[in-house]
């Protein structure tokens, strides 16, 4: 199989996959009428639609990958507590920036449309409880989407370098979000992941930074919203400052929610140090970051052509592009 055929032939099976996930979903749906109301509407929709996800079509979609030869052999490296720790908070702050510049560019098209842009992933997380959330946001999705992204595309594309293998798995796996926000930081995500995997050769170190990125960004923000109940507590004062109260008024209803504004103000603070912390581990780091050319050395002219310029990857790419406008749009 030609250069060409391989880069192609993923981008098909993820374009397969992709309509199986579909197609699992929309089953899964039409069976919740039919499901006995145990738990909350919310909680069983999501159940519904991402567990037939995980549990069929990720297989299915790991089985199609069987055919193509691994070529990752290189020794696993062993990564020391520390350098993994500053990892988790490198690529949260990678997050937390990017999620800012999505939001901004998202409001500017709201504003341009003249009406609200989804933010999919915030629609999810606070329709669902803590025990689904932490269980299919933080257990499940880093699982999954790791076996997938970089174990199973980059372990059969690292002949072709360090970059090749890692930009080409950081695309397939932003554009599998499915939204512009999402998308935007699962990109840049996905080339830190990317890194480390092919660096390691240990999928682990993948699946624990995604955890944290995702129980620090997508559970512990909502469920400290919800202990708190943090969106009343800012509606009422709101209300209360639109309303012209006092002083004395505001700074009563303040110290009666003293808890609240110093667990939200606390992890706001937190938030904002990691930030600035994995801000400066890239900066400090940044010349360490190194990719190795490949076994296959191909020409720069014709790099793109083979890589992206093909069947597989062209379908793969106009399907998802064409979601993500349908979502900014709708």
């Amino acid at each position: 199989m030609n250069d060409k055929k391989i880069f192609s032939r993923i981008g098909l099976i993820m374009l397969i996959g992709t309509l199986i996930i579909t197609v699992v979903q929309v089953v899964g749906m039409a069976l919740v009428p039919y499901i006995p109301a145990v738990i909350p509407s919310g909680d069983l929709s999501t159940l519904a639609t991402l567990l037939p996800m995980y549990i069929i079509a990720y297989p299915i979609i790991f089985l199609l990958f069987k055919k193509m030869p691994v070529q990752l052999t290189e020794e696993k490296k062993k990564m020391p507590v520390g350098h993994l720790i500053a990892a988790c908070v490198m690529c949260y702050a990678l997050a937390i920036i990017f999620n800012l510049i999505g939001t901004f560019v998202t409001g500017i098209i709201a504003a341009m449309k003249q009406g609200e842009v989804e933010n999919v992933l915030a629609t999810v997380t606070s329709n669902i409880s803590p025990a689904t959330n932490f269980l299919l946001i933080v257990l499940c999705a880093p699982i999954f989407e790791e076996l997938l992204f970089r174990k199973a595309i980059i372990s059969r594309i690292s002949k072709y370098g360090d970059s090749v293998a890692i930009i080409f798995s950081a695309l397939i796996f932003g554009l599998f979000h499915g939204n512009l926000l999402q998308g935007g930081y699962a990109f840049i995500l996905g080339i830190f992941f990317g890194y480390v995997f092919i660096k390691t050769g240990k999928v682990i170190y993948c699946i624990i930074m995604h955890m944290f990125v995702n129980f620090m960004g997508s559970f512990v923000g909502p469920l400290l919203m919800e202990l708190t109940n943090y969106t009343e507590y800012e509606a009422k004062l709101a209300e209360l400052t639109t309303a012209g109260a006092s002083q004395d008024e505001l700074t009563a209803f303040m110290t009666e929610n003293m808890s609240t504004a110093l667990l939200v103000g606390g992890w706001g603070w937190l938030v904002i140090i990691l930030a600035i912390v994995g801000i400066i581990l890239l900066l400090v780091n940044r010349k360490k970051f190194v990719f190795a050319p490949g076994e296959i050395m191909m020409e720069k002219g014709k790099r793109f052509k083979t890589v992206y310029l093909n069947v597989g990857m062209i379908l793969y790419c106009v399907f998802w592009i064409g979601m993500i406008v349908m979502q900014l749009l709708g």
